[in-house]
């Protein structure tokens, strides 16, 4: 099918910037991935203690341009408010036709997305996948943060949530909205899959900023103490971090485990298929995630998970792995002792296949759908 190329304004939340180089890396793979096909423009504003007035970076690459505007951080509602807007503006004035705006995650930088969509007149579509609205975090919004929710919900054209997980949760604050579903998405180019060799000892990975908040990184080294305190030492845990570590280094150190789990720091996103190729099974504890792209990366692999029913492993078919409770470090350590003991064979084969719906290729062409939908 032949498409049309657009001009799409792209706005997120998150977005890898100087200051945060990770944060939201997936979402800036997401407009790579449509400028392929469109022309898409990112505008991403940045506040930081060490910023003071209003500076703009320009990044051309092929059809896709990124304006980056960083400025002071402002001490009340009212003054970042202010200066986020002037930032938006900033850029905004740089930047020509649009026929599409498109953003990711609405807090906290919801109302600038309205604000585009008023300046440049055009269609809106939007895309979640924020944790906070899961219920016990709904609970503590504050009334700016239920000002940004509600107002960015009158004006969406459509919404869509990367799981089924996260629609679930979504529907109880947007009853009336219709929501649907797109994934994110997994270079299978990139990825690849490979064959599991026998280890002779097994070896579990976890990649993640181990944010306490949601990724329980305690209840998987507590597991790890666990199973060593039961005389099952046959294994290794390789943890990649892309924030501070420090934390949970002393952790394991002080309950014993440091030379079962070691730690390595934030990888460049073409390293990390060699880790899961080392792999017998990838470790998610999460308490919530709203899609999990490590899952999907994984299994594009051929490597099988031990995770909780969160994101896209909220009910883990047994073929993929095996499935855990939340907050319990005794579920875990079992399914590391089924894998320790090879109590379970995995078709690393089928599970790269059951991934194929992840891939580049097939969230794209959803996506292309999507958008000549909303563009007259």
């Amino acid at each position: 099918m032949t498409y049309k190329p657009i001009d799409i304004l792209y706005l997120s939340s998150w977005y890898p910037n100087k200051y945060q180089p990770f944060v939201g890396n997936f979402v800036r793979r997401q407009a790579v991935m449509l400028s392929k096909t469109h022309r898409v423009t990112v505008i991403h504003t940045i506040a930081h203690t060490e910023e003071t007035g209003l500076n703009l970076e320009k990044v051309i690459d092929g059809n896709l341009t990124e304006y980056f505007v960083y400025h002071q951080r402002g001490k009340s509602i009212p003054a970042k408010r202010k200066l986020q807007r002037a930032a938006l503006n900033l850029a905004m004035a740089e930047v020509g036709n649009i026929d599409l705006l498109m953003t990711q995650i609405l807090l906290p930088k919801g109302l600038q997305f309205i604000d585009a969509m008023k300046n440049f007149d055009c269609p809106w579509i939007h895309i979640e996948q924020g944790s906070y609205f899961r219920s016990e975090i709904r609970e503590k919004w504050s009334v700016f943060q239920k000002i940004i929710i509600r107002r960015t919900g009158r004006n969406i054209d459509q919404m869509y949530a990367v799981s089924d997980f996260l629609k679930k949760d979504m529907k109880s604050v947007f009853p009336t909205k219709s929501i649907e579903l797109i994934s994110n998405h997994v270079d299978p180019k990139h990825f690849t899959f490979k064959p599991k060799k026998t280890n002779a000892q097994t070896k579990f990975l976890h990649i993640s900023t181990l944010d306490e908040a949601t990724k329980n990184p305690k209840g998987m080294f507590d597991a790890c103490k666990l199973l060593k305190d039961q005389g099952k030492t046959n294994f290794s845990f390789l943890v990649i971090c892309d924030g501070g570590s420090d934390k949970w280094q002393s952790y394991c150190k002080n309950i014993g485990v440091s030379d079962i789990v070691t730690f390595e720091g934030a990888k460049n996103w073409k390293d990390l298929p060699s880790y899961y190729h080392n792999a017998d099974a990838f470790i998610l504890n999460s308490i919530y995630e709203t899609f999990s792209i490590v899952i999907a990366e994984a299994w594009s692999t051929g490597t099988p998970v031990i995770s909780t029913p969160v994101g896209i492993a909220y009910d883990l078919p047994g073929n993929l792995g095996i499935q855990t409770e939340i907050n319990n470090v005794e579920s875990v350590a079992k399914a590391m002792e089924i894998f320790i003991n090879r109590k379970q064979n995995f078709d690393s084969a089928s599970i790269q296949t059951a991934a194929a719906k992840y891939t580049e290729s097939v969230v794209n062409e959803e996506l292309r759908t999507i958008i000549q939908a909303h563009v007259k």
